[in-house]
C-alpha cells in the first residue's frame, strides 16, 4: 500500500526520510550543496510530495519503502506529468510486483486528480524497468547526459 505524507507530517518523519534519499538519489556533479534542503523545502510547500510505501500484516503495518514525487509541466506540448523524483526500499531487496502494481495505481489516480497524462520516472535498476515493462509501463527513452 502507499500512502502521502501530509507536509505538516514531514517535520516528524524527516530525519529518517533525508536518509533514506541521499541513500536514493545519485550525486550529480555540480549540484547545489542545498539539494536536500530544497528538497525539504519542497515537500513542505506541497511541491513535492513524500509518499510511504508499506505492507500490513496479521493487521499490522510495516514500512517498506520510500518515494517522493513531483509535477513536471512540458511548455512545448503543454502537458504534466507525474515524476517519480527518487525512490528507496527500508530493507535490501526487490519489491514485490504486487506493491509496485499498487503504488502505480495510487499515482496514476493522484496525478489524474492534478491534471497530469502520465506517471514517469528515470532509473538505471534493471530489475525496476523489468517491473515496470510487467505492469503495463514503457521503458522507451534513454537518458543522456554530458557533464561539462
Amino acid at each position: 500500500m502507499l500512502q502521502m505524507i501530509l507536509p505538516e507530517q514531514i517535520p516528524k518523519f524527516w530525519r529518517v526520510l533525508e536518509d533514506m534519499i541521499r541513500k536514493a538519489l545519485p550525486i550529480i556533479p555540480g549540484e547545489s550543496k542545498d539539494k536536500y534542503n530544497n528538497i525539504l523545502t519542497r515537500v513542505l510547500e506541497g511541491r513535492m510530495t513524500c509518499w510511504v510505501a508499506y505492507s500490513e500484516r496479521e493487521g499490522k503495518k510495516k514500512p517498506n519503502g520510500i518515494m517522493i514525487t513531483t509535477i513536471t509541466e512540458d511548455e512545448v506540448t503543454d502537458t504534466k506529468s507525474l515524476l517519480i523524483y527518487c525512490m528507496a526500499t527500508i530493507e535490501d531487496g526487490e519489491p514485490d510486483v504486487q506493491d509496485y502494481q499498487e503504488g502505480i495505481d495510487a499515482w496514476t489516480k493522484y496525478a489524474k486528480s492534478k491534471g497530469c497524462i502520465r506517471v514517469t520516472a528515470y532509473t538505471n535498476i534493471d530489475y525496476l524497468v523489468s517491473m515496470a515493462e510487467q505492469i503495463g509501463g514503457a521503458a522507451i527513452y534513454t537518458f543522456i547526459s554530458f557533464p561539462i
